[in-house]
């Protein structure tokens, strides 16, 4: 069915690998993010998940590329998925430390540097895909870190 409401955001998180990417059509998606960790099968994937939006969407999806060490992994998927539109999630020690204690990493530690990330991102896809005809209207690249 169809979400009849201004301004809504509807998020689905799909399943791991190309399987639904694969029976996407056209018009039923506004961003795709495709979530990559830098080692050679994920970025394998991310690769093939965004020939596919591309082409059975016609979406430009975002790579957020997830716990990302330093500039040699950071380098390594902007080589291997060049062209891309990248957002890099650092790997924290805060996500894992606030895993192991069972409490939320934005409730315990909303100033780790992968919250932060995290939260820019949001924002940056709150600001950019407007519905309203703001000033930056869909499409418009994210903002900068």
């Amino acid at each position: 069915g169809q979400i009849e409401a201004e301004d809504s955001v509807v998020l689905a998180d799909f399943e791991a690998g190309l399987g639904t990417l694969s029976r996407m059509k056209a018009g039923q998606l506004d961003v795709a993010l495709v979530v990559a960790e830098p080692t050679a099968k994920s970025m394998e994937v991310a690769r093939r998940a965004v020939e596919l939006l591309r082409e059975r969407t016609g979406c430009e999806p975002i790579i957020v590329a997830n716990r990302v060490a330093g500039a040699e992994e950071q380098q390594l998927i902007e080589r291997t998925l060049a062209g891309a539109s990248i957002v890099v999630i650092p790997d924290d020690p805060a996500i894992r430390a606030a895993d192991l204690r069972g409490v939320a990493p934005f409730d315990a530690m909303p100033n780790a540097p992968a919250v932060r990330a995290v939260r820019a991102l949001a924002a940056g896809l709150l600001t950019s895909h407007r519905t309203d005809g703001g000033p930056t209207g869909r499409g418009a690249p994210l903002p900068p870190d």
